[in-house]
């Protein structure tokens, strides 16, 4: 009779032991304290939901660290606190029946905080990969010019002729020297033109220089001026449309002629190799009469050493002087890396006379 009744205890112990290790359940705060979540679903989403927030919180602390800026949460709050540890088991065993709004809010607020918490982090890293790509856009890597291109690039800037091109010099200093056995408007003499001319970053290019006459028939002897000018490109050259550029000059008193000052709006256009040049100059003189220019000019260059050129104007005095039209061709050659030796032969023409002019030069890289 007995072995039945020490069975019977032994399994109700089993059960009592068995309840007792049974884990708590989820819990949430509420007005009336702790309340027990009794939904095995409620307490899944309740948890999943916690523990996504509780990555999230981290993985946005880490990502504003390393952009320097300040910690803040989903919600805007500085700061991101630590979830509250769990209750004891004697809470949980003694909190009230489960009251369904407190679920239902605390799940709602969680829900808000881990879509607010994506937000702010997906906005944080779009803001670290923005700053770390930043350096890049701000500095592009500047292309170096191949040897032909700078060696193009010397013989192109020579300023022998009378059109000049709307090309600015680039980054470099030049030192030119030009001779000639007439001046631009075709009067008989020795005319010596030294230069120096500097090219920038910006597409504008600054020279300053002297011109040194001694004309046939004037008993002053030599005579000189000091000349500077800058010139900077308005528009790039792009499909059909050519390159731009203003070009202005102010010389000081020379023999009879006081200050003077001319401007000239330059145009340049490139098939291939070869490139084509407009001017549109005005000439305004102290004390003697202003006058406008009009021409046109053309370069291509042979290899990387010889460059054919040159150039077609027209000059017209406004006031009793002729006009006068002059046409130019000469060569430009690349001795070694820094140098070129200019060359051409042209005529002036007028109503009463046609003459021939010489045109001789150097141009250098200083």
């Amino acid at each position: 009779m007995l072995q039945p009744l020490v069975a019977l205890l032994a399994v109700a112990s089993l059960g009592t032991a068995g309840g007792t290790a049974t884990p708590p359940r989820c819990t949430v705060d509420s007005e009336a304290g702790q309340v027990t979540i009794l939904r095995d679903e409620d307490c899944a989403e309740l948890t999943r939901l916690r523990e996504e927030r509780d990555s999230l919180r981290q993985r946005l602390l880490e990502v504003q660290r390393e952009s320097g800026e300040s910690a803040t949460g989903g919600s805007g709050e500085e700061g991101l606190s630590e979830p509250p540890p769990p209750p004891p088991a004697a809470a949980v065993e003694a909190s009230p029946p489960e009251v369904p709004s407190a679920v239902t809010e605390e799940l709602r607020a969680l829900r808000r905080e881990v879509a607010e918490l994506r937000q702010s982090l997906s906005e944080a890293e779009a803001r670290r990969a923005a700053a770390v790509e930043a350096p890049k856009a701000e500095q592009p890597a500047r292309e170096e010019k191949s040897e032909r291109e700078q060696a193009l690039e010397l013989l192109r800037n020579t300023d022998m002729l009378t059109v000049q091109n709307a090309n600015p010099a680039e980054r470099q200093v030049l030192g030119e020297v030009n001779v000639a056995n007439r001046t631009q408007t075709g009067e008989v003499g020795f005319v010596l033109e030294p230069q120096v001319r500097v090219g920038t970053p910006w597409n504008v290019e600054f020279g300053a220089g002297a011109q040194l006459q001694n004309l046939a028939g004037e008993q002053e002897g030599t005579t000189g001026a000091v000349s500077a000018y800058a010139l900077g490109q308005l528009v790039d050259e792009k499909g059909a449309r050519p390159r731009f550029s203003l070009w202005g000059q102010v010389t000081s008193p020379q023999g009879d002629e006081g200050v003077s000052a001319e401007a000239r709006v330059l145009a340049t256009k490139t098939f291939g190799q070869t490139r084509l040049h407009g001017n549109v100059g005005y000439s305004a003189r102290q004390d003697s009469a202003d006058d406008y220019l009009l021409g046109l000019a053309a370069d291509h260059p042979i290899g990387d050493r010889l460059l054919l050129q040159g150039d077609a104007y027209f000059v017209n005095p406004l006031g009793a002087d002729e006009a006068s039209v002059n046409a130019s061709v000469g060569t430009g050659l690349r001795v070694g890396r820094a140098f070129v030796v200019t060359g051409a032969v042209g005529v002036n023409a007028t109503s009463d006379d046609v003459a021939p002019r010489l045109l001789f030069g150097v141009l250098g890289r200083i």
